[in-house]
Order: C-alpha cells, then sequence, then structure tokens
C-alpha cells in the first residue's frame, strides 16, 4: 500500500514538473518567437554609435516607433511591431497613430500665430466669445491654453458621429462644466473652446486653418484629420497583452472609436505619421512656423503646464492617449534635443517615463 502511495506521489510529481518544463518552454519559445517577429518587423537606423534609443527596448514589448533628435537631425531611429497584425503589415516611420493629446500643442501653435497676427492676445477673455459660459468673463486665452480655466469635461463619446464643426463645439458647449473658479483642471474642453475661438477670428474652420498654416506649409504628406482618413490606412490598436503575442485588437481601436474622435476637435482628432510629428516639433521650436520669441511667450507662464507642455527646469514634455494608443515628446526648451515616441500597443508601464529617461540618459 506504501508503495503504491509513493508510485503515486511519483507520478504526481513527474507529471506537475512536466507540466512546469512545457510551460516554461512554451513561454521561453513563445516569448523569443514574438521577439524575433517584433525584431524582424522592425528596422533601427542610428547615425550615433553611443547614443542609440533602440538600447531602451530589449526587455520590454513596445509596438511602434521610437525617435531621437539631436540639433536639427535625427539621430537614431526604432521601429517595432505591427500596423495590422493580421495582414502582416509592420510599423514604419509613416504609419498613421492618432496622436491624442499631442494635438493640443498644435492647437497653441495656431493660437500663438493668432496672437502674433494681432487677432487676440493672451489677456482676451472668454466672454468674447463664448458669453453663455460661466464666469467667462474672468477666463482668459491664457487659461483655456494652460488648462486653469475651472472647465470641466468628462471625456465621453457622444451618442452619435458629430459631422460638422458646430455640431462639434455645440457638443462641447452642452457638456462641459464651468465652475467660475479658476485653477488647473487638464480638459479636452479648452482646447475645443480655443478651436472654435480661432474659427471666429480668422473666419476658416478649424480643419481649414490647421491644414493652411500647419499641414501644408510643413509639407506634412502623413497627417490628417479623423474625418478624412481610410480606416485601413490607420494602425491597428492592440491590448496590453503583447508581451505574451496576443495581438488582440484593442477597444480603443480607431475603427471603433469615431464618434470619440469627432468629439475631440482642437485636442485629439489628428492622426500623424511619427515622421510628420518630428518635423512638425522641430518647426514649433527652431522658428519655421512661428518665432522663437512666440514659441516662448506661448509656453511662458508660472504654471507647471503651459502652453500644452508639462515643464520643469528647463525641460519639456506632453503626452497624448486614447486607449492602447499612447505618445509622448520630451525635449528642452530651445528643441535642441527631442525625444518622440508613439504607439499602438506596449507592455511598458509608463511611455512618458520612458521618454524622460530616454532623453536623460542621452542629453542630462
Amino acid at each position: 500500500m506504501i508503495k503504491k502511495k509513493v508510485k503515486i506521489t511519483k507520478i504526481v510529481w513527474i507529471g506537475i514538473t512536466t507540466v512546469i518544463i512545457v510551460l516554461g518552454l512554451g513561454y521561453f519559445l513563445n516569448k523569443h518567437m514574438i521577439d524575433d517577429e517584433v525584431f524582424a518587423a522592425g528596422n533601427t537606423n542610428s547615425d550615433s554609435s553611443d547614443k542609440t534609443i533602440e538600447d531602451y527596448f530589449p526587455e520590454e514589448n513596445y509596438n511602434g516607433v521610437a525617435i531621437l533628435v539631436e540639433g536639427d537631425k535625427v539621430t537614431s531611429t526604432a521601429v517595432y511591431g505591427y500596423s495590422n497584425y493580421e495582414a502582416n503589415e509592420v510599423n514604419n516611420l509613416d504609419t498613421l497613430f492618432p496622436v491624442a493629446s499631442l494635438q493640443k500643442m498644435m492647437t497653441a501653435a495656431l493660437v500663438a500665430k493668432s496672437i502674433s497676427n494681432g487677432d487676440l492676445t493672451y489677456e482676451t477673455p472668454l466672454s468674447d466669445f463664448y458669453p453663455d459660459i460661466k464666469g467667462s468673463s474672468d477666463i482668459t486665452i491664457r487659461d483655456l491654453i494652460d488648462q486653469t480655466s475651472g472647465i470641466k469635461m468628462d471625456e465621453v463619446a457622444p451618442e452619435k458621429v458629430l459631422t460638422t464643426q458646430e455640431d462639434q463645439i455645440n457638443y462641447v458647449l452642452d457638456t462641459l462644466e464651468s465652475t467660475g473658479e479658476t485653477g488647473f483642471n487638464y480638459t479636452n474642453a479648452n482646447y475645443s473652446l480655443l478651436a472654435g475661438i480661432l474659427s471666429t477670428v480668422t473666419g476658416e474652420s478649424y480643419e481649414e486653418l490647421f491644414t493652411k498654416e500647419i499641414i501644408e506649409p510643413l509639407n506634412l504628406s502623413h497627417t490628417f484629420f479623423w474625418d478624412n482618413v481610410a480606416e485601413e490606412d490607420v494602425a491597428t490598436a492592440y491590448n496590453s497583452s503583447l508581451l505574451y503575442g496576443d495581438y488582440t485588437e484593442s477597444a480603443s481601436d480607431f475603427s471603433r472609436s469615431k464618434a470619440l474622435y469627432s468629439s475631440l476637435i482642437g485636442a485629439g482628432n489628428v492622426l500623424m505619421s511619427a515622421n510628420d510629428l518630428v518635423t512638425f516639433v522641430q518647426a514649433l521650436t527652431d522658428g519655421t512656423l512661428i518665432t522663437k520669441e512666440d514659441f516662448s511667450n506661448m509656453v511662458k507662464s508660472d504654471n507647471d503646464y503651459s502652453g500644452a507642455f508639462w515643464q520643469t527646469d528647463g525641460l519639456m514634455q506632453t503626452n497624448g492617449s486614447l486607449g492602447d494608443y499612447e505618445s509622448s515628446v520630451f525635449l528642452d526648451d530651445d528643441g535642441e534635443n527631442i525625444i518622440v515616441l508613439i504607439s499602438n500597443g506596449h507592455e511598458l508601464d509608463s511611455l512618458s517615463d520612458l521618454a524622460s529617461d530616454i532623453y536623460k540618459s542621452n542629453f542630462a
């Protein structure tokens, strides 16, 4: 009887050990297979032997693009993963990603240009345009651009796609809450109101103005608004299980989120390639798009967040997130050194922290 129990116990332990080995080997092979797939799907390039951006990704699964800029030159690029796993289409420098809240720095640049043209000032009150908003006479353009208006608005998709700018602005006006007390509160509504104000002072729709002042002069051939891009041209969003090779389409994929995008005028409904994003950031900071003085005024305030950028000790960062689409730009205040990350799915705890780490490791 004892021998029988020992035999049974031995069989059980052999079975458990076999399962552990199989699972471990399966994970090891799968992990390396996925790593190999991502490596094969990616393309890295560096003009500098000691400053390569790909060094930050070996231990993490990252689906997207990373670019390092020094001065006026891109010195390192890394491209990983798939824009469409099922179709075996890999990400590249021209892949289209929703940039989410990175659009706010573009809206801020249009505001800075309008101020330079004499159409507005940073002290212009919101009541000049939207007097029915509570406390609007005490809210300025600077408050909107620095998110200190006291306005709040949840990021909730409307029940239907908003097809006109009038519908988009009216949705914001009907949905926002103005507390009547100025103070920092990050909300898309501030930048949607700025989009409406820009249209009022220029006589052009926000999309028309954006196209004329940003897309065309910078030759951004891979920059589009949510309503004039084909779904199949946009990187698919994948959930956060890439570490285990699970390329499952995210609920936040662009194809499923048109109503939400339609409500983010001025604040998060532009799609761009990594190449175009770098071109824009360089033009914003080097005097091409607006003067360096205008850029300095745009981001100059006593707030930690100003002109669409978080700022500390001469360093600046702006981030975007729409579900599993995430992006981050980290730079110094003169735009000499820039890190750009843009992703459609990753296993990183924080894309913004990674951008900061890469910057500080290379330039601090």
